[in-house]
């Protein structure tokens, strides 16, 4: 038995892109999926998918993007627990990318990419968190994405100088 067999993880924004993916992966793997997203015909088509490859998985269409109210989030948690019992992993994947030049968004964009992005992240969090700590899971939910620029751990003390500790730089 692998570490992912009989694991009910919950996806955001799994209709398309990475959250399509990882779902299909992780149901190969084992584990029942939970996919989330706003698009009903995509989720159908991904449940279908992952049911032929002799998976198991459910959807529920959830709007992340109105993260004003955590209560979409919170349906989700709940749908879940009714349906599978628990909820084991949190692909926390809903997002989005606004493709277009800085001087042509408005603040409103801006606004929702926040919505989405910071509250949506936030908001799965704190929905499915309370689940994993009755249950014990060993982890805390979380996703992040490894960036070149993003900070790295610094070497040991013991093994460079101490004024080689990065600095941080601001360009305006």
């Amino acid at each position: 038995m692998n570490h992912l067999e009989g694991k009910v993880v919950v996806i955001t924004g799994a209709s398309s892109g990475i959250g399509a993916v990882s779902a299909k992966a992780l149901a190969a793997r084992g584990a029942t999926i939970v996919a989330a997203a706003r698009g009903q015909e995509a989720l159908d088509q991904l449940v279908t998918d992952i049911e032929k490859a002799g998976g198991t998985a459910g959807a529920r269409l959830t709007d992340v993007a109105d993260a004003a109210d955590a209560a979409d989030m919170q349906a989700l948690a709940d749908f879940t627990v009714d349906t599978y019992g628990r909820i084991d992993v949190l692909v926390n994947n809903a997002g989005l990318m606004l493709f277009s030049y800085w001087k042509d968004l408005t603040l409103q964009d801006w606004n929702r990419m926040i919505d989405v992005n910071i509250r949506g992240y936030l908001n799965g969090v704190h929905a499915v968190l309370p689940v994993m700590l009755r249950q014990k899971s060993p982890r805390p939910p979380r996703n992040s994405t490894p960036s070149p620029s993003a900070p790295r751990p610094s070497p040991t003390p013991s093994s460079t100088p101490s004024t080689s500790q990065p600095t941080s730089t601001s360009t305006t």
